[in-house]
């Protein structure tokens, strides 16, 4: 079922009016020996109803941020009981992300032949990590960061695995985008109209300070707005979870990084923004790039009272220091292949 059609299948349904009742109807597309139900209940909070053998071992989840779910029987209109999975959301703010949750899980059931249980467990899984995530979403800003950070990901690093993720730091906290023993990389993305090289804002003094060990590099990523384009945060992060599917710590790990940045897969807004990317360039941070840090300040230190700073580099004069426009080119080979 799409988005649209849970919707649809929840707004048309009418609460019972007996407490402690329960309204549903069937999930389409579904295996006759697989029903689930989009139901609502006498104080109109959504339920995804998955009928379980009776032999099924509990599922239960305490409530977390709005998603809450247990085993139970339930009567479904005039459907004998049965055993059900039953998931509701209890905060309506979080339609959004329930419907997102919902759907991910029919689309498992349906596509997985194995227990029911195991499906929605693994489901459950995946989503663990978006519970907690504001309904807000991202603003385009952030959303255009983690672009810039997943394309360098994706498309830089050699063979996404458990290795290549953990290089991903994904927290404000660490000193570079990128990092682990041989290099460190900061990414900057910027949207522009022509594919000359870019000026990056640089939020502070530690953004471009050389790591404890190994190279520093700066990649630069320069994208346009395009309605017929096909790249997406969303659409980066499927890719990836793809790559992953097969190492379900990792594909966790992932999603944790992934909401800690913001981001959830029900957010329609700035993760859909679909980008067409002019240019990549990578830079090696050598001796002479235009950069400041505390070492730019020595011997007599930053001025007393300077708390913050930032500033913007001009990439149209560091082209002595470029040394990669495509992954293909040797320097970026180097650090793909750098474990």
């Amino acid at each position: 079922m799409t988005l649209e059609e849970l919707e649809s299948s929840w707004g048309a349904l009418q609460p019972p009016a007996v407490p402690d009742a329960i309204s549903g109807r069937r999930a389409i597309g579904l295996p006759v020996d697989r029903p689930v139900y989009v139901a609502v209940d006498s104080r109109r909070r959504r339920h995804l109803l998955i009928q379980v053998p009776d032999a099924t071992a509990p599922v239960s989840q305490r409530e977390t941020r709005s998603l809450e779910v247990t085993t139970a029987r339930f009567q479904v209109g005039s459907n004998p009981e049965s055993l059900y999975v039953d998931l509701v959301c209890t905060d309506s703010a979080q339609h959004a992300t329930f419907s997102a949750i919902a759907q991910d899980l029919i689309r498992s059931i349906r596509q997985t032949p194995g227990p029911l249980r195991d499906s929605i467990l693994s489901a459950l899984g995946r989503w663990r990590a978006f519970w907690t995530v504001k309904a807000v979403g991202m603003s385009r800003e952030d959303a255009l960061g983690l672009f810039g950070e997943l394309w360098f990901l994706r498309r830089w690093l050699g063979t996404v695995d458990a290795a290549t993720m953990r290089r991903w730091q994904a927290t404000d906290s660490a000193r570079h985008d990128f990092q682990w023993s041989s290099a460190s990389v900061e990414v900057k993305t910027a949207t522009t109209q022509s594919a000359s090289a870019p000026a990056h804002r640089i939020a502070s003094l530690e953004q471009l300070a050389d790591p404890e060990q190994g190279q520093l590099y700066l990649f630069s990523l320069q994208v346009c707005d395009d309605a017929l384009a096909a790249n997406t945060v969303h659409g980066l992060v499927a890719s990836l979870t793809a790559d992953l599917q097969a190492d379900f710590q990792t594909v966790s790990e992932f999603n944790d990084k992934l909401a800690a940045r913001g981001y959830s897969p029900a957010d329609q807004q700035a993760p859909a923004r679909t980008l067409r990317i002019l240019a990549e360039r990578l830079y090696r941070l050598d001796a002479g790039f235009p950069r400041l840090t505390r070492q730019t300040f020595q011997p007599a230190g930053i001025p007393t009272g300077i708390v913050g700073m930032e500033y913007v580099i001009d990439l149209a004069v560091c082209d002595q220091w470029l040394v990669a426009t495509v992954p293909t080119d040797a320097p970026a080979q180097v650090l793909a292949s750098s474990r």
